[in-house]
């Protein structure tokens, strides 16, 4: 198993549903075992886990303290730079049944990048990243982002593509060799704002000076009154329980790439 799979496969080990199910299993042992008082303390724990982690206001917290790192700016207000940058893991290729490319989440990058284009706040946008993993039959994710660039308004020749990164680091590497052979100083780097706070520091420790760019904001506060029962805010849910892997996912990215040496300390 190369670098990349051992990348996307260890963090699960930590994800609290992967946790709750060896729990399951463990205390299924000690039901085998004729051990009812640990097996029933084992269950407990699962509870705990799957209870805290679905939590809606775990999950708010933990996705907030990330995604307010970088404040959102509008295309307007958002300050000039030579190049846009825009990290893929956007879409969903246009593999059977699917007939064309389908939006996720994630896939506001695209639509702020664009955005920002069309405010003239860059003169060329560079889409970063690859398929993480081989996919017959289908073109690299930037190919199918650069269509959509084209269809919300970027011409065709003010988008670069790279499709060799199939990590963040590797995004930023990548982007820094098309920097450097265009004479390109200063980028908005435009990304999930839960994403930002490392793809930045990994943009930043290899010398490239980066403009937050954030979009795909996850967690809104809406300044109106709230009328949905104030239980809603305490019920475990399979959406907290996303929000809050997601949040470990980025945190222990964050680790390991200050352990690997892709982010270094600030000075």
């Amino acid at each position: 198993m190369n670098v990349i799979a051992l990348s996307k496969v260890l963090p699960h080990l930590v994800y609290p549903l992967t946790i709750a199910v060896g729990l399951g299993l463990i205390a299924l042992l000690f039901l085998v075992l004729r051990k009812p008082a640990t097996a029933g303390v084992t269950l407990l724990l699962l509870i705990a886990t799957l209870g805290v982690a679905g939590n809606p206001r775990v999950a708010n917290y933990l996705v907030t303290d990330i995604e307010r790192t970088y404040p959102p700016l509008s295309p307007e207000n958002t300050p000039p730079a030579e190049a846009i940058v825009m990290l893929a893991g956007v879409v969903g290729l246009p593999a059977p049944p699917r007939v064309s490319t389908d939006l996720t989440a994630a896939a506001d990058r695209i639509l702020h990048a664009a955005r920002l284009y069309r405010a003239a706040k860059a003169p060329i946008i560079i889409v970063a990243g690859g398929n993480i993993f081989p996919q017959p039959g289908v073109k690299p994710e930037t190919y199918y982002v650069a269509q959509l660039l084209q269809e919300w308004g970027v011409p065709k020749h003010a988008i670069l593509t790279e499709d060799n990164s199939r990590n963040t680091y590797q995004n930023a590497l990548e982007s820094k060799q098309i920097l450097e052979e265009r004479d390109i100083g200063k980028i908005l780097l435009v990304t999930s704002a839960l994403h930002m706070p490392r793809a930045l520091a990994v943009f930043q420790s290899l010398g490239i000076d980066a403009i937050p760019a954030v979009t795909d904001i996850i967690i809104a506060k809406y300044d109106l009154p709230d009328t949905r029962p104030a239980v809603l805010d305490w019920l475990p849910n399979v959406q907290s329980l996303l929000l809050t892997t997601l949040a470990i996912r980025e945190r222990l990215g964050m680790w390991a790439y200050r352990w690997l040496g892709w982010i270094k300390p600030a000075t």
